[in-house]
């Protein structure tokens, strides 16, 4: 897979948002590429962050599954997306771990090679 970024997933409630300016989600996938591009980390490792991140922040289900597909189809293994996890245990506690698992368990289950990023 090549070095693009992932697409950016609407999920349904916030497709009233978008829906009143549309040109915003436009602006804010240039804002990700043009940090995460400049942040001189490479794909992976920027999956690995944004899957911190939804961990830290008890992120919903359909972001798991959408960072859990991308770092695996660039090559990232089970392995790797579970130490995220590991790594995080004790800094952001058990409760974001009950949250994070499940739904890191689910993607990780569902991945299939070759399919598209976005769930849609």
């Amino acid at each position: 897979m090549s070095g693009e970024p992932a697409p950016v997933h609407v999920p349904e409630a916030l497709v009233p948002l978008f829906a009143q300016n549309p040109g915003a989600l436009d602006l804010l996938r240039a804002a990700r590429v043009g940090l995460q591009g400049g942040s001189g980390l490479t794909p992976e490792q920027v999956e690995l962050v944004t899957l911190a991140a939804l961990t830290a922040l008890g992120a919903p289900e359909g972001s798991f599954a959408v960072h859990v597909q991308r770092a695996r189809r660039l090559g990232l293994t089970e392995k790797q997306v579970w130490g995220v996890l590991e790594a995080l245990a004790v800094i952001v506690g058990v409760p974001r771990l009950v949250n994070a698992a499940p739904a890191v368990a689910a993607a990780l289950a569902d991945f299939v090679e070759g399919a598209d990023d976005d769930p849609r």
